[in-house]
């Protein structure tokens, strides 16, 4: 991005009312938050999903949740 449009940026941030600036940064967060999960890789988190057991997911779980596609799912063959 350019220098100049950066700092037009800027001043157009410096604009807005307290609040608003609070929810940009907000939303630059949560952006870049999911800019980093996406780039290690990180598509579901450990324990996030579980049965109503309470047990949490597991390695293996993931592995079968993996798509494994067979010549027939690629080629149609």
């Amino acid at each position: 991005m350019a220098t100049s449009k950066l700092d037009s940026i800027i001043l157009e941030v410096q604009r807005l009312s307290l609040e608003d600036q609070l929810q940009l940064i907000k939303r630059v967060a949560d952006i870049l938050a999911w800019g980093k999960r996406v780039a290690e890789g990180r598509g579901l988190i450990y324990g996030k999903y579980h049965d109503p057991a309470g047990k949490e997911t597991m390695e293996e779980d993931f592995r079968l949740a993996e798509w494994h596609p067979t010549e027939k799912d690629l080629n149609g063959a």
